[in-house]
């Protein structure tokens, strides 16, 4: 006899004689018992099965590729961009053995704000894609779709060899989970990898518990009954259920002479006989095997809780499954008390499965360092009402919906929260009723399951536990989560709903082929178009706008994405009907703050933002921003210090608050602030740049560079870190490495500011050509920017295509009239071409309109004051060089031509104050030391002897260590 699909091994006969023989007495009929021999198997195949036809696995992988081709495109979008874009256990630059300690969003996991998803070795698979492929969607889309396309092969095995069912029902089951289109979310959506890894170890340890039953089942062949619900795959036995073949139907010849079978039942136990021997050896082997795929079972589990929690429910499906092939055995010890070799087989195994459930939930609880993730009413607002029958009711009616997204997926967010869904307050509230009908649903399906005979009633019962008992932890039965509807949750789920609607198409008769068809059509065409959807950040939000107008955090995240394009008018628009749907909504009436130039208006939407959230550590930063805007400091200082007690590592407000201590002299506690979070953060490219800028603004330079150095290392292409490294160079006059970084950062990003740096660049080491030709390209792609044709106009100057130039600033004046450096440059033109009038008005212009910067206006005062000295006007040039140098105290220039102005007036004092100032400075201008020297001479001091006496007297207004 052949064996069955599906058996453990092949099938040999041996003799069972029925009744007495020699007397006479008995009919001399015989029966056969078969007993099986193994071979070597694991879950995917056994070596004596048959192999499934290849088309079947190629055509279910083949689809499921296709319906995501259109999505390999798109880009990093809402999750992804802090999961992965941001992560620095993704991107490399934390060292690896950080994963394991930090959640799936890069933050520890004893810091009170992680949100505690540990998933290690999804950020590993992530961490990978970018050491491979660097951080470009497409290779990430790649792994997704690729790891979707192999869950749905599992799949397939599993019904091939769990259930045995027909090739067209496991071809359904698998073209209907290929393309539903609920998963993209999980495959489309880069941060759902964790649902597919964990996906591909729930369907591991499911399959490899059932092949740990295979083996017990093996062991346990002679003592079982053999109906077909209490045996895997068609076991048979000794003492009843499925009658033993006669020579007609097995072709086995069964002589009379042969001993009976409770002569080899004892045999066997014996080891009298060789076959008995050789069985005894097998049944020792299967006993050791059938415990080490147990194990394995806990592998997978414990692989699959470290890609995504909820994979830990493979766990309860396997025992359902157990259940299920056992469940006439079960009734019976229910009805009669007794417990056989199988009972106590499927004891074993499921206090197996417990203990090691039991096992990997404590690791997982101790993960979480004595702290459960906390979640606002806008992540789960049923979970926060106070009122108990409204969070009853809501949460019994979210799993309808989420039944309803199965059947049909129409109506698909990335985003269920703040409102999408109303809270169920009353019990007259009809969607109570689709509560009610779920629960008679599922109590239905279970009935028909356990109705139905052989592997289609079995497959009835398994889809229903794989569409339930995976969905729990999403139920906020065992503890809060932080969702309302989550799309990628029902990745596993879909797995039992794919069985259930392909076993209820194969009772459709001639409809089967057809309804098929149709329902694989409208999956595929909902699931491209959701690819289009998830492309960029703008298509997902215009997406869910459109699906769910009334959600308020999809209002939230759309102000926030035209925000950052400087659509203002449609951010505030967005902002303030988030905060009209949902009035406690904190962040958004925060970032609605920073866009409004009301003082009190934003100030206002502040306090809004800290009355529904009083830890809201960026409402404090940006208030301290608006009191350090009115002057209020002592204020600013307290509110960022109070930000900061909120939220340690926020970057921007230990960056504005050593501002502020630096310039109240506090230089220690600035510092102080920047080594505690990079203590704090040491991988974070950010915090090692902000830190070198406070080190480059108190003049340590080489400690600047070292840590400019650090934050490239952390991410080469660090645009503000290339760009501050850059000028730092330029200052050291390393003007080869500057070139270099600025062209590294046009590498990374072409920017006109980046373009205009390197321009001015070449313009001050005399590379005229090459200045003109990186203002031109700037212009070329920005064509209204102002400051580049100033800087442009300069080149032009300094190769005297003087005609040239003034076009250039006269054509930035005209478009506008008060641009300072256009103003000045103009004047200074018109100074080298003997223009003097025109040069003294625009002088004037520019210097009496300027307001700031400090050091510009100096530069434009010192340049009108040398105008007026060339038309002899001394008393207004002396004012205008003293406005000068109160504005910049280090303007050498204005120093110099203020002190030969109190010269030539006679005032000693003045001029060795301003000329000592000066030499300060720069203590070989040959013009200062030719005046020095000529006033030394008008007093007649001896130069080794007047110089000292003019450093004291000029002590209060430069270091006395210079002037010597």
């Amino acid at each position: 006899m052949p064996p069955e699909r599906g058996s453990s091994g092949s099938v040999w006969l041996s003799p069972r004689v029925r009744g007495s023989q020699s007397d006479g007495t008995g009919s001399g009929a015989t029966s056969c018992h078969c007993y099986r021999r193994r071979h070597k198997s694991s879950w995917w195949r056994d070596e004596s099965e048959e192999p499934p036809p290849t088309w079947l696995y190629l055509t279910v992988w083949l689809v499921a590729v296709l319906v995501y081709l259109n999505g390999l495109t798109g880009d990093f979008v809402h999750d992804d961009v802090s999961a992965i874009k941001t992560n620095p256990d993704v991107l490399g630059t934390s060292p690896l053995s950080h994963v394991f300690f930090n959640d799936y969003w890069g933050k520890s996991m004893s810091d009170p704000r992680s949100h505690k998803s540990y998933r290690p070795l999804t950020i590993l698979t992530f961490r990978w894609n970018h050491a491979v492929l660097g951080l470009r969607p497409l290779g990430f889309h790649l792994m997704n779709v690729l790891l979707h396309s192999c869950a749905c092969l599992l799949l397939t095995r599993l019904l091939l060899r769990l259930l045995n069912l027909p090739q067209g029902t496991v071809l359904s089951a698998g073209l209907i989970f290929a393309t539903h289109p609920i998963h993209t979310e999980a495959v489309t959506g880069l941060v759902g990898r964790a649902d597919v890894l964990a996906s591909l170890s729930f369907i591991a340890a499911l399959l490899s518990y059932h092949r740990a039953i295979e083996l017990d089942r093996d062991d346990q062949s002679e003592d079982t009954g053999s109906d077909d619900e209490g045996t895997v795959n068609g076991d048979t036995n000794c003492d009843g259920g499925r009658r033993a073949p006669s020579l007609s139907e097995g072709g086995a010849i069964c002589s009379s002479s042969l001993p009976s079978c409770d002569s080899l039942r004892k045999d066997m136990a014996t080891g009298s006989t060789k076959e008995g021997v050789e069985d005894g050896g097998r049944e020792e082997e299967g006993r050791g095997a059938g415990w080490a795929w147990l194990k394995w079972v806990g592998v997978w589990a414990g692989v699959g809780t470290l890609c995504k929690e909820h994979a830990l429910t493979a766990l309860a499906v396997c025992a359902a499954w157990d259940v299920i092939l056992h469940r006439k055995h079960v009734w019976r010890l229910a009805s009669r008390k007794t417990t056989t070799k199988a009972l106590k087989a499927l004891g074993g195994r499921l206090m197996w499965i417990s203990v090691m459930g039991v096992v990997i939930l404590a690791v997982r609880v101790w993960l979480m360092r004595g702290s459960s993730p906390m979640f606002s009413d806008q992540d789960n607002p049923a979970s926060c009402s106070p009122s108990r029958l409204t969070r009853t009711l809501t949460l019994w009616y979210l799993p309808a919906v989420n039944t309803w997204l199965l059947l049909c997926p129409w109506t698909l967010s990335h985003d269920w929260q703040v409102g999408s869904i109303p809270l169920i307050t009353s019990t007259s509230d009809p969607r109570n009723i689709a509560s009610l009908v779920l629960l008679a649903a599922l109590a239905l399906v279970f009935r028909a399951g356990c109705l139905t005979k052989g592997s289609e009633g079995r497959a009835i019962l398994l889809s229903l536990a794989l569409l339930v008992l995976p969905f729990l932890p999403a139920t906020n039965l065992f503890f809060t989560v932080g969702f309302v509807v989550a799309e990628r949750i029902l990745y596993i789920p879909s797995l039992g709903y794919s069985v259930l609607v392909a076993v209820g198409l194969s009772r459709a008769g001639r409809l089967r082929a057809p309804g098929l068809l149709l329902l694989l059509v409208v999956f595929s065409c909902r699931t491209l178009q959701r690819n289009r959807d998830w492309q960029t950040r703008e298509t997902l939000f215009l997406a869910g706008l459109r699906t769910l107008p009334h959600n308020a955090k999809m209002h939230y995240n759309f102000a926030n994405l035209q925000k950052d394009l400087g659509n203002t008018d449609l951010a505030k628009h967005h902002y303030q009907e988030a905060i009209r749907l949902w009035p406690g909504h904190s962040s958004a009436h925060n970032n609605l703050g920073t866009l409004i130039s009301d003082v009190s208006q934003a100030e206002a939407h502040f306090r809004m933002a800290l009355k529904a959230h009083p830890q809201h550590a960026n409402a404090y930063y940006n208030l301290a921003n608006l009191r350090k805007q009115q002057g209020r400091v002592g204020e600013a200082v307290a509110l960022l210090e109070e930000s900061l007690r909120h939220d340690a590592t926020n970057r921007d407000a230990v960056s504005a608050l050593a501002g502020l201590y630096g310039e109240d002299g506090r230089l220690r506690d600035a510092e102080n602030l920047h080594l505690t979070l990079l203590e704090a953060r040491p991988s974070d490219p950010v915090v090692h740049n902000n830190y070198a800028t406070f080190l480059q603004k108190a003049g340590r330079r080489e400690a600047a560079l070292v840590h400019y150095e650090a934050a490239l290392g952390l991410d080469p292409q660090h645009t503000v870190a290339l760009l501050n490294s850059a000028a730092l160079m330029t200052s050291l006059h390393h003007n080869t490495q500057a070139e270099r970084l600025y062209k590294r950062a046009l590498a990374v990003s072409w920017e006109a500011e980046v373009g205009e740096s390197l321009g001015k660049l070449y313009l001050n080491t005399g590379r005229l050509e090459e200045a003109v030709a990186a203002f031109t390209t700037v212009l070329t792609h920005h064509p209204d920017r102002l400051s580049s044709r100033v800087w442009l106009a300069r080149v032009k100057a300094q190769q005297r295509s003087y005609v040239e130039s003034e076009d250039l600033l006269l054509e930035v004046l005209a478009r506008d009239p008060s641009h300072q450096e256009a103003l000045f440059q103009l004047s200074l033109l018109y100074t080298h071409t003997n223009r003097t009038h025109h040069a003294l008005s625009l002088a004037h212009r520019a210097a009496h309109n300027c307001s700031t910067p400090p050091t510009l206006c100096a530069r434009f005062h010192a340049h009108y004051g040398d105008l007026l000295n060339d038309i002899h006007d001394t008393e207004a040039a002396a004012q205008s060089y003293r406005v000068a140098v109160e504005l910049e105290p280090t303007l050498t220039h204005a120093h110099v031509n203020l002190g030969a102005l109190y010269h030539t007036k006679g005032d000693y004092g003045r001029a060795w104050r301003h000329y000592l100032t000066a030499h300060g400075q720069e203590p070989s201008n040959a013009l200062l030391l030719e005046n020095l020297e000529k006033l030394r001479r008008v007093q007649h001091l001896h130069p080794s002897s007047a110089l000292p006496h003019c450093l004291n007297m000029a002590g209060a207004t430069h270091h006395t260590g210079e002037g010597g």
